[in-house]
């Protein structure tokens, strides 16, 4: 099965790329600053290709894992863009590559792409060749100003926003995964009917409840520092999560149980909450 293959070692590439450079510039930088980047980096190409695919369907994955074309889509997304945006970001700033350098590797991407649609496991809608050349260029270019930003202002605005991001890839990746793993989804009738996909709508749906609930992760934690603020989003995930099983827009499916998925949830915003305790930390305790 080429087309899993392909896409896996690109993921296995990817991964060892951001370890290999974390672990090279650990004196330069700190190994958690590498990764808080690579999580927002992850977490920023994770909402483009939310609006660019999930909402516009740009383009298609062929993974040869799902038999639904949505299935495959998304399977696709966590792969390439958890780790191949990310490794690219962490090369990039973690060797200081000049501009230049984001034109080479856009031109990868680019080939990349190319190679991936002629092997069929790739498939172009709307979307082309120099559009993915433009976007890379973006994304990098922000990304090597973000660093900087995040680096050297460790309060305020800036590392509310890194964390926002941060919080937004950590409390979201459990919803995908166990969507494709059969064992439960999210329906409303109005998007369902919009989208006519239950793993898209589902996706749509949990996606933008975590957009709300990464604010309130942030408030709780950039912005209320007291600890008994950081148990308002457990139970609000709890009482949500709840309400939504009852209201019948969460559904189980299988032997799955709500009682799993909440310890699946809530264990993910107890690591952001780790994340953020003890990582970028300001050197005043003081949000200007």
């Amino acid at each position: 099965m080429i087309n899993l293959f392909l896409y896996i070692s690109l993921s296995i590439i990817s991964v060892g790329s951001i370890a290999y450079t974390i672990y090279k510039k650990r004196d330069l930088y700190k190994v958690s600053t590498l990764i808080v980047f690579s999580l927002f980096s992850g977490s920023v190409t994770w909402l483009g290709e939310f609006l660019v695919l999930g909402l516009f369907n740009s383009y298609a994955y062929k993974t040869g894992v799902f038999a639904d074309p949505w299935a495959q889509n998304l399977f696709g997304h966590l792969l390439i863009n958890s780790t191949f945006y990310p490794a690219a970001a962490i090369i990039m700033v973690g060797y200081s590559l000049r501009y230049k350098w984001i034109l080479s590797v856009a031109a990868v991407f680019t080939l990349i792409e190319y190679w991936f649609v002629n092997l069929r496991i790739y498939e172009q809608h709307w979307w082309r060749y120099y559009m993915t050349f433009i976007a890379v260029v973006l994304f990098l270019s922000f990304f090597k100003k973000w660093f900087a930003i995040m680096n050297q202002k460790r309060y305020g605005i800036s590392r509310a926003t890194t964390f926002y991001f941060v919080a937004m890839i950590i409390i979201h990746i459990p919803a995908p995964v166990l969507l494709l793993l059969g064992k439960q989804y999210y329906k409303l009738d109005l998007v369902n009917h919009l989208v006519g996909n239950l793993y898209l709508s589902s996706i749509i749906i949990i996606f933008f409840y975590h957009m709300i609930e990464s604010l309130l992760l942030v408030i709780v934690t950039c912005v209320l520092k007291k600890w008994y603020w950081k148990v308002v989003p457990v139970i609000i995930s709890i009482a949500v999560q709840t309400i939504f099983v009852k209201m019948n827009i969460l559904v189980m499916q299988g032997d799955w149980k709500l009682i799993y998925s909440l310890i699946l949830y809530e264990l993910f915003i107890i690591t952001y909450i780790f994340v953020e305790k003890y990582t970028l930390k300001p050197e005043s305790h003081v949000f200007r």
